[in-house]
């Protein structure tokens, strides 16, 4: 006997999906197809959560897309491959504005504001117009770690962490945003490893916060990953693609962004 039955969190705890399942096949999407011996057949959306095979039990965990997920984002691009400055290189930066690190053209940026933060120091900067996106110039920085942020109208908001030169791992403290993604420890983010960040609203941790993570030239028309946070208001991705990824999350209205540079 080789079939189990399935059963799906949906929140509230487990439930009876479908039994005597002998084929489940996962898919792009979080979509999951299932056969049970007697032919039914069926498709949800989930992520499989445990496999018990010694008691026939195959336990999902229902993905919902959170609010606002299809809905429109912006996010910080920077202008290089190397996941860093050199001192003394000039830092631009994109803004765009989109979802899942693809450019919707046809969506324009209303009463945006940029902002620079270095060493507690918090500097507006302009932005400027720049085929399919704005960039901001920020010139000639010393070298060191920089926050640039970016809203648009107090909904949507948009990090990144500009590195400048080579081998700074100190910490860098919130930016104080009502909704804002944090790295948990800067340091250079490397393919093949977990990668852990923190969700604050209002400088809180926001527990059970639905977070989508992608990277650069993903082929999916959705997130390809979605993670959830714990008590403290952490999730871990391990980082299986070079270059930028881009992590996203949708609170009471709020959009925020962090992307995260690494060399191509």
């Amino acid at each position: 006997m080789c079939e189990a039955n399935v059963y799906i969190d949906r929140g509230a705890g487990e439930e009876l999906l479908m039994e005597k399942v002998d084929r489940i096949i996962p898919g792009e999407e979080n979509n999951i197809f299932m056969e049970s011996i007697f032919g039914e057949r069926r498709v949800v959306k989930a992520r499989i959560r445990e496999m018990e095979l010694v008691h026939h039990r195959i336990i999902l965990e229902e993905v919902k897309e959170a609010v606002g997920a299809r809905g429109l984002e912006i996010w910080l691009e920077p202008d290089t491959d190397h996941g860093h400055f050199h001192e003394g290189e000039e830092v631009s930066l994109k803004l765009l504005k989109g979802y899942n690190m693809k450019a919707d053209v046809t969506v324009g940026l209303q009463d945006i504001k940029a902002f620079v933060v270095s060493e507690g120091d918090k500097r507006e900067v302009n932005l400027h117009e720049h085929d399919e996106s704005k960039n901001i110039i920020l010139g000639h920085e010393a070298e060191g770690l920089i926050q640039v942020y970016v809203n648009e109208e107090d909904k949507l908001y948009a990090k990144l962490i500009v590195e400048i030169g080579h081998h700074h791992h100190h910490g860098l403290e919130p930016l104080g945003l009502p909704l804002e993604i944090v790295p948990s420890n800067y340091s250079h983010a490397r393919m093949g490893e977990n990668y852990e960040i923190q969700v604050l609203k209002n400088g809180e941790p926001l527990t059970g916060a639905e977070i989508r993570a992608t990277y650069s030239g993903t082929q999916n028309r959705d997130y390809p990953h979605h993670l959830t946070t714990d008590s403290e208001g952490k999730t871990r991705l391990y980082l299986t693609a070079r270059g930028n990824y881009l992590f996203s999350v949708s609170h009471d209205g709020i959009t925020s962004t962090f992307t995260l540079m690494k060399s191509f």
